[in-house]
């Protein structure tokens, strides 16, 4: 376990790291000191599969999580991911487009 543990904060910081265009789409979420990250990651961009949807707690100790992935299903990250950050604004986190900065 602690294996996959290390394996995956020395993924993550890496694929956070690669170029934008890698991204289709990111957000960041806050509620008082609070902040959220959600990810879309497209590993063969511009191509829109395969695709992962990470989630991540920066400020806590708490590992980051693969929320969702497509193999065969187009635009299933985007519509997951965009219904994730619509769900985290109905409980009073204030988010925005990583993109548009």
């Amino acid at each position: 376990m602690k294996h996959l543990i290390y394996k995956f904060w020395v993924l993550l910081p890496t694929i956070l790291m690669m170029p934008s265009e890698s991204f289709a789409n990111s957000w960041t979420c806050h509620y008082a000191d609070l902040t959220r990250n959600v990810v879309i990651f497209y590993p063969n961009e511009p191509a829109r599969l395969p695709c992962k949807v990470y989630y991540t707690k920066p400020k806590e100790n708490v590992m980051p999580r693969t929320l969702w992935k497509a193999e065969n299903e187009e635009n299933y990250c985007a519509r997951k991911a965009v219904e994730f950050i619509n769900a985290l604004e109905s409980w009073a986190w204030q988010c925005s487009s990583d993109n548009d900065q």
